[in-house]
């Protein structure tokens, strides 16, 4: 078995499927709403506290905070499924913002709550690490991570791996089976509070505090949210395009 670590693969092969096939991919989007739901409780936000939603895709977990009036910073590398999110629901207006996981042009403490949303799978443990170790540094109070599900008996692992890259068409899924990925958010620094597994074990929900920082501020407090969006926001993006 050929084990992908380089990251031009990851990227390459995430570009090209999500940028193509992003007017198809709310067409599954019937196995994740459930998710997202629960994901949004699960993540206690409180009224005034801002929001990331890293990996945006085409946008659903963050327009499902954004519905109850939440403030929302969805981003993603794959300019395609950004162009769909922002033709949903225009009225609630998140920002969406074109950028690379890895190198967060935020500030740090920028978020009170950050998401990340079946995306982790897609990418080299080292990447991993460094999108957890970002994803730590900008927010202040929780990290909720959704990831595909998998099993705990190891005879399994490569029949589950098998049909889970059919439906989700990732690169590192034979990887992603046998990873311990609570060791993986550990390594990052990030304290895990809770993992929940969604009723039909389609995905697995991860809770995570931020976890110790070489900042001065508390861990829980709430840090003024400061941050310049340094890459493209994309209705910016769209309309440069258009002209």
């Amino acid at each position: 078995m050929q084990t992908l670590c380089a990251e031009r693969d990851y990227r390459r092969h995430i570009l090209y499927h999500y940028n193509r096939y992003a007017y198809f991919y709310d067409l599954m989007e019937f196995l994740r709403r459930g998710t997202r739901r629960k994901a949004m409780l699960l993540s206690d936000w409180r009224p005034g506290e801002r929001i990331l939603d890293l990996c945006t895709g085409t946008g659903e977990l963050a327009l499902t905070f954004a519905a109850r009036g939440a403030s929302v910073v969805g981003t993603d590398i794959a300019r395609g499924m950004l162009k769909r999110a922002i033709t949903k629901a225009p009225a609630l207006r998140p920002n969406w913002v074109e950028m690379d996981a890895t190198a967060l042009a935020f500030a740090d403490n920028s978020f009170e709550i950050s998401l990340l949303s079946l995306a982790l799978h897609h990418m080299p443990i080292a990447v991993q690490l460094r999108v957890l170790r970002e994803l730590q540094r900008v927010t202040t109070r929780r990290i909720v991570i959704i990831e595909p599900y998998t099993p705990a008996n190891p005879r399994l692992f490569a029949l589950w791996a098998v049909v889970a890259s059919v439906i989700d068409e990732s690169e590192y899924m034979h990887e992603w089976v046998r990873q311990d990925f609570i060791s993986t958010c550990r390594t990052a620094d990030l304290n895990v509070k809770a993992v929940y597994d969604t009723p039909l074990r389609v995905h697995r929900i991860i809770l995570c505090d931020p976890g110790s920082k070489d900042s001065g501020n508390e861990i829980g407090a709430v840090a003024q949210p400061s941050f310049e969006l340094a890459h493209h926001s994309l209705p910016q993006l769209v309309q440069s395009e258009a002209k």
